[in-house]
């Protein structure tokens, strides 16, 4: 059993590890009796003990999931059935000193909790080869049955032992242990360990320690041979299946793995997640600095992405062009998307050259995220609903992760997308100018989206609302870069002169020509219900009814936002202030509807205390 597997302790599996030391160490100190061994059965248990170890030392590599095996065992079921049950233990315990000396990097704790499985492996085997006949010192198998269920017993000991620790100690793998595929491959090494057991017992029979030297240094090269035929054999398979710039898994990998994963998740229960993300702005690196410096960013992407999950099982692949996929065992779309958020904080933070030309300065990605649902009928739809995310990722502004949810990305915010684009290039200009802007800008735009659906507004009211929330400040790419730009409160000039992006971007909206009905929005969105706004004064009802509606969406975005000269409230401080300020600065009619939107839609952002507080 592995190292690190040992180590993963919870409290039944420190009980049942206990157990199998004490009845490992019983087994062993019952059938050993050194003062019984003559000088010439010590000399064959030495010889014994350092073939083990040399088989031990030259293992084979099973497959990519690390399995491997090593052909010791066949060394511990010759000399049972050759010599005695003694005899072999003794060797076991001499290999696994000698293993203990040699191989540091294996803990104490796995050295002996093997050496015990084993010393009950090999009492169990040697206890039913003579229960059905078997004899010792014979060298002849005129009855090879003795022989075959033994190993039987061997084998099925080693399976039972290894998937009972998984069982109580909870691992979230211990169903893998019975795949069909790795019962195989475990199958395939007992077989072949039963094989050379019984030629190692027909060497020593016939040519005693010669016979041993023999076998040892044939079986020793089959290792080396057979290890180096597989690791070539999984390069190729690795060529097949990875990426030639990234070294990351590649399209059809990831498909088929996922497909098998989504496969045996029906099957057996569980969650799962998958990450669609895409590097922003590619293109433009690409058109600044060269192909060449591009793929070397894509390979810096890669390798991060690779060092950050490489711990965690999760699998990483480049989907296509500057697309990556992550599959994400055992884990809930909101834990997903916490670890791909995660993720995309630390890339924004990692240098790399070139990247200060790009509009946010830094490594960014847009990210879509969804979960593994029970009446899935195929991996198709999972992976369309990532899609959906990430292309909803993109319209929400860049460098930002988002979830795949029914109720946020609607059908109209994709249907939108057609006259979205025309606004989006004038939205853009402020993306140069202004990062913060653009992105509350496309935060507004979410939040209509998603509010419009629970108003009773007509078809075209959606539109021009979701439309207006878009484009709202894009006057403010006439205000001065000193005065967007300043970290300190704004002086009563600079205030004016912020004030007029209202109607700067009504000039600039009526200059198109295809959008006149959002200029309300655009003009009035900053007026007071009560009167006391910008930039006429107007009062209630006076104001159209979709600017009264997105100043409570612009103000709610701009008080949980980081902005330069304001502290950042909470959604939970902002629904208070909303609350307070309903009949004043908005409209009371709209207030509660939306704060119950926020309340639904973003619970992990709003306390429940909320909830109980009365308008």
């Amino acid at each position: 059993m592995s190292n690190k597997l040992i180590n993963r302790f919870s409290l039944m599996s420190k009980i049942y590890l206990t157990f199998i030391l004490v009845l490992g160490f019983i087994f062993f100190v019952m059938n050993v009796s050194p003062n019984e061994y003559s000088l010439n059965d010590w000399v064959w248990i030495y010889n014994l003990s350092i073939a083990s170890f040399l088989l031990c030392y030259f293992d084979m590599r099973l497959s990519p999931n690390g399995n491997a095996f090593s052909m010791e065992s066949s060394v511990y079921l010759a000399t049972i059935f050759y010599f005695s049950l003694g005899h072999g233990l003794v060797v076991l315990f001499l290999t696994y000193f000698i293993n203990f000396l040699y191989n540091r990097t294996v803990s104490n704790r796995a050295h002996i909790f093997n050496f015990c499985m084993y010393s009950i492996m090999i009492f169990a085997t040697h206890k039913v080869f003579a229960l059905f006949g078997g004899s010792e010192r014979l060298g002849n198998f005129d009855n090879l049955f003795p022989y075959i269920i033994s190993l039987f017993v061997y084998f099925l000991l080693n399976l039972f032992i290894t998937f009972v620790f998984f069982v109580v100690s909870a691992h979230p793998e211990f169903k893998g242990i019975l795949n069909r595929g790795l019962l195989k491959e475990v199958f395939f090494a007992y077989f072949v360990t039963l094989l050379l057991s019984l030629v190692l017992i027909i060497l020593i029979d016939n040519e005693g320690f010669f016979g041993l030297f023999l076998f040892t240094v044939l079986v020793v090269l089959l290792s080396i041979t057979f290890g180096k035929v597989l690791e070539w054999y999984q390069e190729m398979a690795n060529q097949a299946n990875k990426d030639y710039l990234t070294g990351l898994y590649n399209h059809g990998y990831f498909k088929d793995y996922l497909k098998e994963l989504f496969r045996e998740t029906k099957k057996t229960g569980g969650q799962f997640s998958i990450a669609f993300l895409d590097l922003d702005d590619f293109k433009k690196y690409n058109d600044y600095h060269g192909h060449v410096q591009g793929d070397r960013l894509l390979k810096f992407v890669g390798e991060f992405l690779r060092n950050e999950t490489k711990d965690l099982g999760y699998i990483v692949a480049r989907y296509g062009g500057e697309e990556f996929a992550i599959a994400l065992p055992r884990i809930t779309k909101h834990e997903a998307a916490a670890f791909m958020d995660q993720l995309r904080k630390k890339l924004n933070d990692t240098p790399f050259d070139g990247v200060d030309r790009l509009p946010y300065r830094c490594i960014s990605f847009s990210c879509g995220v969804a979960e593994y649902e029970s009446d899935m009928y195929e991996e198709s739809e999972l992976l369309h609903k990532a899609d959906q995310a990430l292309y909803y990722s993109k319209a929400q502004g860049k460098n930002n992760v988002q979830l795949y949810d029914a109720k946020r990305i609607s059908r109209d915010a994709l249907k939108f997308k057609e006259d979205l684009d025309a606004i989006e290039e004038q939205l853009k200009l402020l993306l140069y100018k202004d990062v913060y802007t653009y992105r509350h800008s496309k935060r507004v735009f979410k939040y209509a989206m998603e509010f419009s659906d629970r108003l009773t507004l007509t078809e075209e009211e959606k539109r021009t609302l979701v439309l207006g929330a878009l484009v709202h400040d894009i006057g403010k790419i006439e205000v001065s870069r000193d005065i967007i730009n300043k970290t300190s409160k704004l002086d009563p000039d600079e205030w004016e002169i912020m004030k007029k992006h209202v109607i700067w971007g009504k000039e600039i909206v009526l200059s198109d020509g295809r959008f006149e009905e959002v200029i309300p929005l655009v003009e009035l969105h900053h007026e007071r219900y009560d009167g006391r706004g910008y930039p006429y004064g107007l009062k209630g009802e006076e104001i159209p009814k979709l600017a009264r509606i997105l100043c409570i969406i612009d103000s709610f975005d701009a008080m949980t936002t980081d902005r330069p000269y304001q502290r950042t409230k909470t959604f939970s401080e902002a629904i208070v202030e909303l609350r307070r300020c309903s009949g004043t600065q908005f409209d009371p009619q709209y207030v509660e509807p939306f704060i119950q939107m926020i309340e639904e839609y973003y619970p992990e952002k709003v306390g429940n205390e909320n909830k109980t507080v009365s308008p």
